[in-house]
C-alpha cells in the first residue's frame, strides 16, 4: 500500500508532507481542501536561503574560504533532527535531472570564510540537531570543506553530515590522493552517498533523492572497520 509521511513543525506549525507524488487527483485535492496550496521543496530547495555571509577586507587571506550559494535554518529533510543547512557551490557530476541544476556551475555562489559561515550556521536564533553539508558537490572543494567541518566543530557543532554524489568508497579511493577527503570521513558523522538517478527517484528514502542513495554511519563505519548503514 502506497503512504505518505506527514511531519508537523512544532515550532512554526507548519506540515512537510512527503512520497505525495503517488497521490491521485481527488486525494491530492482534499489535501489542498483541508491544508490549502502548499509550496514544494526538497533537498537543497528550502523555502529560504539567506545569500552567502559577507567577508570584509582581508579576510579572505586570514581564512580558508569556500564557494557557496547560501544557507539555511529549520530544514526537517536532510537529515535526523532538525538541520542547519549550506549548499556548496559546483559539481563535476551534473546528474541527470539534478533538483538543483543552478549549483552545478563552479563560478557562481560567492567565496565565505568558513569562521564567518560556521558562525552563521550555529546563529543560537534558531534550533538545531546538527548541520547538512550539500551541494552542488562538497568534496570538489575538500580543503574549504574540511576547514568548515573543524570550524563547525571548534564552535561547538556536535553533529555533522555531507551528501556526496560520489560513492563513499569512490571518496576513499580519491582520499589516497587528497588527503582532505579522508580526513572529511574520519570527522563527520553521516555520509549521504550516491549519484541522483532520476529512474530510481521514486524508490528515495527520507533524505535521500534516488533510491541508490545511502546514509552511511561513518562512526560506527570506523568503529567496525566496513561499512555500516545509519
Amino acid at each position: 500500500m502506497s503512504e505518505i509521511s506527514i511531519t508537523i513543525d512544532e515550532l512554526n506549525g507548519t506540515l512537510l508532507i512527503e512520497n505525495d507524488r503517488h497521490l491521485d487527483a481527488n486525494v491530492r485535492k482534499l489535501l489542498v481542501d483541508d491544508l490549502g496550496d502548499g509550496q514544494e521543496i526538497g533537498c537543497a530547495r528550502p523555502l529560504k536561503i539567506f545569500p552567502p555571509p559577507v567577508f570584509v577586507p582581508g579576510e579572505m587571506v586570514e581564512s580558508t574560504c569556500v564557494r557557496v550559494s547560501g544557507f539555511y535554518h529549520d530544514s526537517l529533510c536532510e537529515g535526523p533532527g532538525r538541520r542547519s543547512s549550506v549548499l556548496f557551490q559546483s559539481c563535476p557530476l551534473k546528474c541527470k535531472g539534478c533538483w538543483v541544476p543552478e549549483l552545478h556551475n563552479e563560478e557562481a555562489g560567492q567565496p565565505a570564510p568558513v569562521i564567518r559561515l560556521a558562525s552563521q550556521l550555529l546563529d543560537p536564533g534558531y534550533q538545531r540537531d546538527g548541520v547538512s553539508i550539500l551541494g552542488g558537490e562538497p568534496f570538489a572543494q575538500p580543503d574549504g570543506l574540511l576547514a568548515l567541518v573543524r570550524e563547525l566543530r571548534k564552535q561547538g557543532c556536535t553533529h555533522i553530515l555531507c551528501y556526496s554524489g560520489y560513492t563513499f568508497e569512490a571518496l576513499c579511493e580519491l582520499g589516497i590522493r587528497h588527503h582532505a577527503i579522508c580526513s572529511v570521513l574520519n570527522e563527520i558523522e553521516l555520509l549521504i552517498d550516491g549519484p541522483y538517478l532520476e529512474y530510481l527517484a521514486h524508490l528515495a528514502g527520507p533524505w535521500t533523492g534516488s533510491g541508490n542513495q545511502r546514509v552511511i554511519d561513518l562512526r560506527a563505519t570506523r568503529r567496525r572497520g566496513r561499512t555500516v548503514l545509519y
